[in-house]
C-alpha cells in the first residue's frame, strides 16, 4: 500500500496500487509459464522467474541472441523478447507482469 495525498484539500488516503502503472517496484498483478520456443515471441511481460538454475538463450528486443549461462533461480529482468527451447536448459519459467 501507499500513501496519497490530495493537493486540493489535504486529505491523506491508502491505495493499494490501483492508480500506479506496472514496473518493478510495484506487485505483479499477472503470471504465465513459459514454454521455449525456437519460432514464437513472447507478449509483453515484465520479468521471468526461473524455477530451476541453468543456461537461457533467447532472443533480445533488439535482435541478438543472447545465452545468460548457469544463471540462478531467481528473477532475470525483461531482456528477451523470445526464450528459445534450444540452448535452454532451465525449467519451470513464469513470466510476470
Amino acid at each position: 500500500m501507499s500513501t496519497e495525498r490530495n493537493g486540493k484539500h489535504g486529505v491523506i488516503f491508502m491505495t493499494t496500487f490501483t492508480k500506479k502503472q506496472g514496473g518493478l517496484d510495484q506487485p505483479f498483478q499477472f503470471g504465465a509459464p513459459v514454454v521455449p520456443n525456437d519460432d514464437t515471441d513472447l507478449p509483453q511481460y515484465s520479468t521471468l522467474y526461473l524455477g530451476t538454475e541453468g543456461d537461457v538463450c533467447g532472443i533480445t528486443m533488439g535482435g541478438t541472441e543472447v545465452t545468460l549461462h548457469n544463471h540462478p533461480v531467481g528473477y532475470v529482468l525483461g531482456v528477451y523478447r523470445r526464450v528459445k527451447a534450444t540452448g535452454t536448459t532451465a525449467e519451470h519459467i513464469v513470466a510476470l507482469w
